[in-house]
């Protein structure tokens, strides 16, 4: 149900959700639902009350809302930061996403290309494609601007140029000097998806499917480690906001206390699931 249905792998048109909650009930005592709510924790709540999918295991990005963060997708103004993030795969997946950045600091992302088995050239023809067509602006000597995996910086298979370089020669200004920090990048990214004061600084429009399904599906493994599966955008998400991490600093900055203390929860989570 929750990989097929809620996460819709399959990507069917005609799957959809519909969550409701115990005040949504009108025939429920105001009085009760306030008394039941008051002895639950909020992981509890999530499942009991709002029910929404939750797992012993852990996702990591538990902050994620479908009805908060996933919009529909509006023409984005010009003036705003506009960038490109790209985590390399020629056999596995090559995931590519755009992402805008209003003057407050809040990013939206736009745009997906997600493909494997294409080489570089098929998948820069395709990024310049949906970048022409978004009207995404370039640099002064016409290149696109983008991150990208510091491992694009390895040798292709013929040995002769990175992949990193190639996608510059086709005009797309790779930075690979990017932040791979995975504990630190999922902190920034917690940050970005609720703030301290309860907001969101990150939506992601709704055609963007591959991402909104990783990120309801990335859970945390052994070793306090996600699990290394269907997490390519996961990957180049945290390298964009890794380079912008201003306004979440302060929410992934955590104490050496915090992070046993989540450690110790998680693998407590996970034996009780076992």
């Amino acid at each position: 149900m929750y990989d097929e249905i809620y996460c819709n792998r399959s990507a069917n048109k005609e799957n959809w959700c519909i969550f409701m909650e115990w005040g949504d009930n009108p025939y429920l005592d105001k009085s009760e639902v306030q008394l039941m709510t008051s002895t639950l924790s909020a992981d509890e709540l999530e499942s009991r009350r709002y029910g929404r999918f939750r797992s012993s295991s852990g996702l990591v990005y538990g902050e994620f809302d479908d009805n908060v963060h996933v919009i529909d997708p509006f023409e984005v103004p010009q003036e705003w930061s506009h960038v490109l993030s790209i985590d390399p795969g020629l056999n596995n997946p090559l995931s590519c996403h755009w992402y805008a950045i209003d003057p407050d600091g809040i990013v939206y992302v736009v745009a997906e290309h997600y493909v494997a088995g294409k080489d570089v050239d098929w998948h820069a023809d395709k990024i310049w494609q949906i970048s022409t067509k978004l009207g995404w602006p370039t640099d002064k000597f016409g290149n696109l601007q983008a991150l990208m995996d510091s491992a694009g910086n390895q040798k292709t298979l013929s040995g002769t140029k990175s992949v990193a370089e190639l996608f510059r020669q086709r005009g797309i200004n790779v930075n690979t000097q990017v932040n791979k920090d995975m504990s630190y990048g999922i902190n920034v990214v917690k940050g970005y998806l609720k703030t301290a004061d309860g907001k969101a600084r990150l939506y992601v429009f709704r055609n963007c499917s591959q991402l909104i399904q990783e990120i309801k599906g990335y859970f945390w493994g052994d070793n306090d480690r996600p699990v290394k599966r269907n997490d390519h955008a996961m990957d180049e998400l945290r390298y964009l906001l890794c380079s912008l991490d201003k306004p979440a600093k302060a929410e992934a900055s955590k104490s050496i206390i915090q992070k046993d203390k989540e450690r110790l929860y998680r693998k407590l989570q996970r034996s009780m699931y076992k």
